[in-house]
């Protein structure tokens, strides 16, 4: 009778040997709705704040808090569900995030008093903030290492997609209906609930960590029936080292981030995600305003928002098929590299040249974050990989609340012009933290990448 750690590596050999098939596919588009939204909601409610704003009497201190509100919600979503995913499971924190953002964003178009839209958007955004680091870790760890990449990377990049729904959702309801029924259509999302309980399964990786292998084996069994008809098994010819039982005695899985041998790589690809929600989030709130000021018209300034946002859906699926390609570590630090040349750019340019430089940003911001994100997961073992991409998101999420602020003290000293530079240095920085990382993902089993440097962990423990 094979023994556990044989079982182990047999159902994950079987998993990575799978085509890409039909199941895949529903997982994939599961993430990517759930993704959608998280984007989505920023960009709508920042097209409802003007009219929020009236109803309520909101002066700009206020309407400013309104956003904050949101950004806090969503920073310590991503802190709480990445981590608590590695405790309940990424099945059940999927369905828990996304059930809360789709009731209290139903609830912010009931809104009563600002008291009220304050504590349904802050909830909200607690949902919200989670679903993506969790549909993250759950989409590359169902994915052969062979596509990982390009499948998880395409997956986010729902994120500048949502940017377009979202300008198209306000256009079409507010003008008619008024901010409450944009976020009534809030409600939409729960859908998924009813979707995920028929078509999302628990993760294998995670199911072998807390040592359930009859659920790890039920569940290849049914992905292998859709892929390969009904008594039909995948090979079992790859060495995969087992992880089973792993989680069942984790700690606390945050310390484990910042343990001897990890401590150096955590820091580092903090630093990448900070300085990325910087540049990010500073161009998504403050390019208008940057703009303005300069002697734009607005409607030219959301132009160029716009075209930003189309580049950047091809930017994010060009890159997760590169880091399949060439490997993550010099595709990351290319698209970092050359991105802050081309904030540069974007800053001098003039003209019709301004057009075509900041459709180079957005290829690169924010087309390199979401593959960003799944080179941070790839590094962790199974046991605390949700929490390592829920952090990695959350202390990311700092930078989006720093850049707005720090972008209006610059406006309101006349530094303006140089706001784009501070993006471009914020690149340059993350291009240095991705090659001081010094591991290399490409197309290796999630296992394989972390079992050497877990022994040597434990090794000075």
């Amino acid at each position: 009778m094979a023994s556990v750690k044989e079982q182990s590596a047999h159902l994950m050999s079987r998993l990575e040997n799978l085509p890409f098939s039909r199941w895949h596919r529903y997982l994939f588009l599961l993430a990517f709705l759930g993704t959608l939204c998280d984007a989505a909601d920023f960009a709508l409610f920042g097209g409802a704040l003007p009219l929020i704003s009236k109803e309520f009497g909101l002066g700009p201190a206020e309407a400013g808090l309104l956003a904050t509100v949101g950004l806090v919600g969503a920073f310590l979503g991503a802190l709480f569900w990445g981590t608590i995913s590695d405790y309940i499971g990424r099945r059940t924190s999927f369905q828990a995030t996304v059930g809360i953002f789709a009731a209290f964003t139903a609830l912010v178009a009931a809104s009563w008093s600002v008291g009220s839209l304050l504590a349904f958007r802050f909830a909200s955004n607690f949902g919200l903030g989670g679903e993506v680091p969790v549909a993250t870790t759950l989409t590359a760890e169902f994915m052969p290492s062979r596509i990982r990449g390009r499948v998880t990377g395409n997956m986010l990049a729902a994120f500048p997609v949502g940017l377009v729904v979202a300008a198209g959702l306000s256009l079409l309801i507010l003008p008619r209906f008024g901010w409450r029924a944009l976020f009534a259509v809030g409600i939409v999302p729960a859908l998924l609930l009813y979707l995920a309980r028929r078509h999302m399964p628990e993760s294998v990786r995670y199911s072998l960590s807390r040592g359930r292998i009859k659920e790890a084996e039920r569940t290849v069994a049914h992905i292998e029936e859709q892929a390969l008809g009904k008594g039909h098994h995948a090979r079992t010819d790859m060495k995969i080292p087992a992880e089973v039982g792993t989680a069942t005695a984790q700690g606390v899985t945050v310390f484990q981030l910042l343990a001897p041998g990890r401590r150096r790589r955590t820091i580092l690809l903090w630093i990448v995600s900070f300085c990325f929600l910087w540049a990010s989030n500073g161009i998504l709130f403050m390019l208008p305003t940057i703009l303005v000021q300069r002697g734009f018209p607005l409607h030219q300034a959301l132009v160029f928002l716009l075209i930003q946002a189309t580049a950047a859906i091809f930017g994010y699926s060009a890159c997760a098929f590169l880091i399949d390609m060439y490997g993550r570590r010099p595709v990351l630090f290319l698209y970092y590299f050359v991105g802050a040349a081309f904030h540069l750019w974007f800053a001098m340019a003039s003209g019709y040249w301004m057009y075509v430089s900041i459709a180079f940003v957005g290829w690169v911001n924010p087309g390199v974050y979401g593959p960003s994100a799944i080179y941070a997961g790839e590094l962790y073992p199974t046991h605390l990989r949700a929490t390592a991409v829920g952090w990695f998101f959350g202390i990311g999420r700092i930078g989006s609340f720093l850049a707005p602020a720090v972008v209006g003290m610059m406006l309101a000293f006349h530094l303006g012009h140089y706001v784009l530079h501070t993006f471009a240095l914020a690149y340059l920085i993350a291009a240095i933290a991705i090659v001081l990382v010094g591991i290399e993902t490409k197309g290796k089993v999630l296992e394989d990448i972390t079992e050497a440097e877990d022994e040597a962990i434990a090794a000075t423990v």
